[in-house]
Formats: structure tokens, C-alpha cells, sequence
């Protein structure tokens, strides 16, 4: 591949894979209410929601390293099957025990295909271009976001049970199995290749002393904070609009989603040129005045200037964080500290809707959105304090690279 070209066949077969595979997560955004109208308490509800994220996010902490370059792509074909084959599994699954089964198969096919993505991506990009590559990437990750709840929305009238369309998303993966396989022809040589330095560098550093590095613990933690409060607010805001007398409440995604798209189609050259610490706080502190405003808003009219809100702050923090993860890193560990940024998005998927149902059980969704608020400022504080860009530097020749003599 040509070392600084970002546009490949590779990179955008990437992005769509990563787009079909998420629309058979967001599919779910209505599951809490679903799962509730089937007969589970709102706390169960919650756990189950979760306990797909529960699952990848354990299989990130005891196997990400197993997924290298040259396995990544089997283990997509394996976790895509998987991912159709619990699509049809919905329509079966009615009690507790049947639905916690197949969310934990889910989450674990989960993991195979965006873990093997990551791998995959880090290997592809240039480095000079990582602002941009991570900001192309992102949209392919928010795109099922904007399209599918509205889609639901759209369909439900014409569709007597929510599981017909989880299975009916499970086949827009046909086209990712096709996609995968072309990858895995047109990078068979790259692959074998690249998985020899990698095997080798891996046995060069400790993953314990790199992940416990000042500045890549705090783009962790901060990463996680973030995609709590986002599957939180994705997962739980129906009953809450609801609540509001909001009649349409997926319109609201489809605002948030297409502002955070349109920031990060056209804001590749910001993410690499202003202060990435400067857009992650301002992301963060629009985030948290989003969140004061849904908390306090009187009824459906201020539904979407309140989603604009979301859609700029939220559309402001991803690309950054894995740029700066990107640029952290020691080159042996990037792959890894890429999936180590997706474990804490699942463990934030995880904890959102889970904390968040008890919460809203405990205290309403007044309680839920003030323990939002209190959550999103601290962490930008504590973003502000450790400011992990100070870990990057250039070198003579100009390239990025990490800053491995930091003091932890």
C-alpha cells in the first residue's frame, strides 16, 4: 500500500463493514422498553441491555492481544456470522435467561469484527493522517446511529414484534461477509508480513507498563466516561422523551448524529491542526451543558436545539481521543491500545445502561441526568489536569511520534 494513502480499498471496506455490523447494535435502541413489555422489571432491563457490552468487554481485557494482523481477518468472517446468526436467535428469545444467552454471544461476535477492524485500521493509516483517518472512521461508526432509529421509528407501525426487525438487520450483513472475504485476497501478503514484526515487537515491552502509562491511562478513562454518558443517553432516552410528551424521540438522534457526521466529514484538517486536549474539553463542557438542558426542558419544542447541542460536543471528542492514543503509543503497542480505547467503550455501553436504569429506578430520570452532569464535568476537569497531549512531540524529520521518556 501506498504509504500515505488513506483512500484505499482497504480503509473504506473498513468503514463499511464497522457501518453494517453497528446497525445490528443500534437496532437496539428500544430494546429497554421492548424487553420491559415482554415481562423483564426495568432493573433486568437494564442489566440485559448491557450485558452485550459486559461480554465484549471482558473478551478485550482477556483476548484482544490473540486478534494480530494476521488473524484479523478470520475473525471477522467468524464474529459477522456470529452477529447474523443472533439476529434470527431474537425471534426465539423470550424469558431472561434465553435473552441473556444470546447478548453474550452477541457482544462476543461483537468483539471479533470491531476488534479485528481496530487491528486492522491501525496497520493501514498514515500516521500524519491519523486526525483524519480516525475522523472518516468515526463516521462510519456513527452513521447507524442517525439512520436507524428514525428507521425503526419509521417501521414499527408495519411490524408486530421489535425481534422481526433485529433479524431483518442481520441481513445487511451479506454484503460485510463479501467485503471481508475480497480483504482477505487482495491483503493476504501484507497480512503474513505484518504479523511477524508484530509477534516480535510484542515480546519487546510489558502491556502492563504500557497500559498503565500516565497518558494512556487517562485517554482511557476519559474515553469511557464519554461513551457512558452516550449509551446512557442512546439507550434510555425514549422512556425520557416519552416522559416529555416527545412523539418521534428517534428524530433526536437523527439531529445529534448528522451534526456530529457533518463535523467530522469536514473537520479532518481540525483534528490534526488545533490542540486535540482544547476539542476534547470543549467537547466535553458543550456535553455537559447539553445534558443541563435536557434536564430542564419544559417540553417537545426544545427537542431538537437540544440535540444540536449534543451533536457539537459529542461530535467534537472521538476522533481526537484516538488520535491522541494513536500518537502516544509506542508503535508495538498501537494495535492494542486501540482495542484497549473499544474496551472502554463497551464497558461505558455497559455501565451506561445499566447505572442508568437503577438510577432512573431510584430517583427518576432527574437523579439519571444530574449524575450525568456531575460525571461529564468532573472528568473534563480531570482531562484538564493530566493533559495527555503533552506525551506527543515531533521529531527531527517532522514525523508524530510517541514521547516514550515521559514520567509516569
Amino acid at each position: 500500500m501506498a504509504k500515505n494513502n488513506l483512500l484505499n480499498f482497504d480503509f473504506l471496506s473498513l468503514c463499511l463493514i464497522t457501518f453494517l455490523a453497528l446497525c445490528n447494535v443500534t437496532v437496539f435502541y428500544n430494546f429497554h422498553l421492548y424487553l420491559q413489555d415482554i415481562g423483564l422489571s426495568g432493573k433486568s432491563a437494564g442489566f440485559v441491555v448491557g450485558l452485550s457490552s459486559l461480554t465484549a468487554m471482558t473478551l478485550y481485557i482477556i483476548a484482544s492481544n490473540r486478534i494480530q494482523i494476521r488473524n484479523s481477518l478470520s475473525s471477522m468472517l467468524i464474529g459477522i456470522t456470529m452477529v447474523a446468526g443472533c439476529g434470527i436467535a431474537y425471534l426465539f428469545a423470550d424469558n431472561f435467561w434465553s435473552l441473556a444467552i444470546v447478548r453474550m454471544i452477541h457482544g462476543a461476535a461483537s468483539f471479533l469484527v470491531m476488534a479485528s477492524c481496530m487491528v486492522i485500521l491501525v496497520k493501514i493509516i498514515p500516521p500524519q493522517k491519523s486526525g483524519l483517518a480516525f475522523s472518516l472512521y468515526s463516521v462510519a461508526l456513527l452513521l447507524p446511529y442517525t439512520i436507524i432509529p428514525i428507521l425503526s421509528e419509521t417501521v414499527r407501525p408495519y411490524i408486530d414484534n421489535p425481534a422481526k426487525m433485529y433479524t431483518l438487520t442481520a441481513c445487511l450483513l451479506l454484503p460485510a461477509i463479501l467485503l471481508a472475504m475480497n480483504m482477505r485476497t487482495r491483503t493476504k501478503e501484507h497480512t503474513q508480513d505484518a504479523s511477524l514484526t508484530s509477534i516480535n515487537e510484542y515480546q519487546k515491552g510489558s502491556k502492563r507498563q504500557n497500559i498503565l502509562r500516565t497518558p494512556v491511562l487517562s485517554i482511557l478513562f476519559i474515553n469511557g466516561v464519554y461513551f457512558t454518558i452516550f449509551a446512557a443517553l442512546f439507550y434510555l432516552f425514549e422512556g425520557y422523551a416519552l416522559e416529555k410528551g416527545v412523539e418521534n424521540p428517534g428524530v433526536f438522534f437523527t439531529v445529534q448524529m448528522g451534526i456530529m457526521i457533518v463535523i467530522r466529514l469536514f473537520g479532518g484538517r481540525l483534528f490534526d491542526n488545533i490542540p486535540k486536549v482544547l476539542l476534547v474539553t470543549t467537547a466535553l463542557l458543550l456535553t455537559g451543558a447539553g445534558l443541563m438542558l435536557l434536564r430542564i426542558m419544559p417540553d417537545a419544542t426544545w427537542l431538537l436545539p437540544i440535540a444540536a447541542v449534543f451533536g457539537f460536543g459529542m461530535g467534537l471528542c472521538v476522533p481526537p481521543l484516538n488520535s491522541m492514543m494513536y500518537l502516544v503509543s509506542d508503535s508495538q503497542f498501537r494495535g492494542y491500545n486501540a482495542n484497549m480505547m473499544m474496551l472502554t467503550v463497551h464497558l461505558g455501553s455497559f455501565i451506561g445502561p445499566f447505572i442508568g436504569a437503577w438510577l432512573i429506578d431510584a430517583g427518576g430520570y432527574d437523579l439519571f441526568l444530574k449524575t450525568a452532569i456531575i460525571t461529564t464535568f468532573a472528568g473534563t476537569g480531570f482531562f484538564l489536569i493530566i493533559n495527555p497531549s503533552k506525551a506527543i512531540r515531533l521529531d527531527v524529520r517532522g514525523d508524530l511520534v510517541s514521547e516514550t521518556t515521559i514520567a509516569d
